[in-house]
């Protein structure tokens, strides 16, 4: 496998005793990896090995949740660059 892809639990809620939204974010990610090698063969019956990392094991990992004001601000500071 060399993609990881799911759906990982993220949400926000309005707590009423913190008077505020709480989130909680994850996404989804390698867990564990192994640099694998391929010997490629060509139409032309030449061969070369190529290396590639292998994902073995994907799973959820907890991340900080950004606000959607948050992003658009970061996006207008790219394009003035």
């Amino acid at each position: 496998m060399t993609t990881c892809g799911g759906s990982c639990g993220t949400y926000a809620m309005y707590s009423l005793e913190a008077n505020m939204m709480e989130r909680s974010c994850t996404c989804c990610r390698e867990v564990s990896t192994t640099k694998k090698e391929v010997e490629m063969i060509c139409p032309d019956g030449s061969k070369f090995n190529h290396s590639y990392i292998h994902i073995n094991k994907c799973g959820c990992q907890r991340t900080e949740c950004v606000t959607p004001e948050a992003t658009q601000v970061t996006r207008s500071r790219r394009r003035r660059r």
